[in-house]
């Protein structure tokens, strides 16, 4: 069997890498979003999850609708703000008000463990990573580990897609 992801483009079988199909500029959320923040962001603008961010920059987990949306989800009484981020090349943009304060923390729901992924690899190796590991996006690092994108699972499918289209012969 052929290795597909490393074969040859005149074999028609190289598919892009994760840089190619990853989302460049990423919204995030700090620990302290306060739950309706986060979903109005994820409304707002068109996401399913984003990285949350210490005060330094550093990620610490990823939060997801699905993780808004669990009824069954400890909340606890903390309280949170009303910011949220933007990140794009290594430079972050505040929104938000950081003094409107609303009940229920990201904290408190979201999942500290990351899975990331070089922005150098295969969308077959994200691929593989997302079903091994049920997940539907990744985080796209640079050779210093620094948060560069996010993969998903809609954004890996458009580069399988693409790839397809682009090997069939027109008429």
């Amino acid at each position: 069997m052929r290795d597909r992801q490393n074969s040859s483009p005149d074999g028609g079988c190289r598919f892009p890498s994760v840089s190619d199909v990853m989302t460049h500029k990423v919204f995030a959320v700090s620990p302290d979003t306060s739950l309706e923040t986060a979903a109005r962001l994820f409304a707002q603008k068109r996401v399913s999850g984003v990285p949350v961010v210490d005060a330094s920059g550093e990620v610490v987990g990823v939060v997801s609708a699905s993780d808004l949306n669990d009824p069954d989800r400890d909340r606890g009484e903390q309280v949170g703000n009303a910011q949220y981020y933007s990140l794009e090349n290594g430079h972050a943009d505040e929104f938000g008000d950081p003094t409107v304060r609303r009940d229920g923390t990201v904290r408190e729901v979201m999942t500290p463990s990351v899975i990331k992924i070089g922005s150098d690899q295969s969308i077959v190796e994200a691929g593989s990573i997302m079903v091994s590991r049920a997940v539907h996006r990744l985080l796209v690092i640079d050779e210093q580990h620094v948060l560069v994108g996010i993969v998903s699972v809609m954004d890996i499918v458009r580069g399988f897609v693409e790839s397809e289209a682009g090997r069939r012969p027109t008429a």
